[in-house]
């Protein structure tokens, strides 16, 4: 208990050296978590796989050590196109006059990317660990667009012709929260490591059109799932 106050009082310590305000670019990777990186269900996977993000943060710290932090960010993941399209087929097969969709059937599928752009604000803790390391965490939330890849397949055979598409963006309530650290490089600048994980709600519709070859309809399916990532970040600081 006693090594637990002296450190708490260590770190108290540290953060009253000040605090400067500043503005971030920052470049990394989102790895995608949960559903979203799963495959195996259209309803509730996201087949994404490692892709990019790029983040511009801001803090602004009216007290030694809390202020209010934003950030706008853009996240792109590819999809796993072949599992995706494999799973749209074994969807839509229960629906036709055939026993199966034959080997050579042509099959053309449109490869895209999962796209989200964030706007967050929140509370921002920093904590000025020596004259030129600082430490901070955010708890930020807002507004997440998101669109989901082009999945637009179309497959044909002896004169059998199925069309799948995927409708548009969402607009959902998203959040952030995550870590890391500015290195100071001179009086404005300083190198700045972080990790956030971010999460936003996923609601978009698989819709089917059947020209011939199918006994019914192939009813529309509804995804609905949580867009998760890790996102690992490298960039650089400006103080003001």
């Amino acid at each position: 208990m006693r090594k637990f106050v002296w450190v708490l009082v260590l770190f108290l310590s540290a953060s009253m050296y000040g605090q400067q305000n500043f503005a971030s670019l920052s470049f990394g990777a989102a790895l995608p978590q949960g559903g979203y990186s799963e495959t195996g269900d259209l309803s509730s996977s996201g087949y994404a796989k490692t892709g990019g993000a790029i983040k511009f943060d801001a803090g602004y710290f009216p007290t030694s050590y809390l202020g209010i932090g934003g950030s706008f960010s853009f996240g792109s993941n590819y999809a796993i196109s072949d599992s995706l399209m494999q799973d749209m087929i074994d969807y839509v097969e229960p629906y036709a006059d055939f026993e199966e969709i034959p080997d050579y059937a042509e099959k053309l599928y449109g490869k895209g990317f999962w796209n989200n752009i964030s706007l967050y604000l929140g509370p921002h803790f920093s904590a000025r660990l020596t004259q030129k390391i600082y430490f901070d965490l955010r708890l930020l939330g807002g507004v997440t667009i998101l669109r989901p890849p082009d999945q637009e397949l179309l497959i044909s055979w002896d004169g059998n012709e199925i069309h799948s598409v995927v409708s548009g963006s969402s607009v959902s309530f998203g959040f952030t929260t995550g870590g890391g650290f500015r290195f100071k490089l001179n009086e404005n600048l300083a190198l700045k490591l972080g990790v956030d994980f971010s999460q936003a709600r996923a609601q978009f519709e698989y819709k089917f059109d059947l020209f011939e070859g199918l006994a019914t309809d192939v009813p529309p399916l509804q995804a609905d799932f949580y867009v998760r990532t890790v996102d690992i970040m490298v960039g650089l600081a400006y103080a003001f």
